[in-house]
């Protein structure tokens, strides 16, 4: 993991601003009562988690619930993030290719947890 990474997940600053103290964009920010994202770094390899392990978990051609869902995943999947934006609807998506499979596409924040066994 590179030093800039390792800043992000545990808080440091390289200018000596504590990276806790910066606000997040209202946008990024999760409504009272959604599950919050973790942050999750390009290249860190993460888990689909959802509240019901039997369901399918979207995987779509854009970070939007309106895009098209191309593929299916499912709790505990294991992928690596590659890519992540902001959506319309204020979460945070992530474009992840499945370690096994190698599909790719978007998938919603809150469905994703980091590896910390990478770590």
């Amino acid at each position: 993991m590179n030093l800039l990474t390792r800043c992000l997940l545990t808080g440091v600053s390289l200018t000596g601003v504590s990276l806790a103290t910066l606000p997040l964009p209202a946008a990024a920010t999760p409504a009272f009562g959604e599950s919050s994202y973790s942050l999750v770094a390009y290249g860190d390899y993460a888990y689909l988690v959802s509240s019901s392990a039997n369901s399918p978990i979207n995987v779509r051609d854009d970070a939007s619930t309106r895009a098209y869902a191309r593929h299916i995943g499912y709790a505990g999947d294991r992928v690596e993030v590659l890519e992540r934006s902001i959506g319309e609807d204020g979460y945070m998506w992530y474009f992840v290719r499945f370690t096994v499979s190698n599909a790719t596409g978007w998938v919603r924040g809150d469905f994703i947890s980091i590896d910390r066994d990478d770590y």
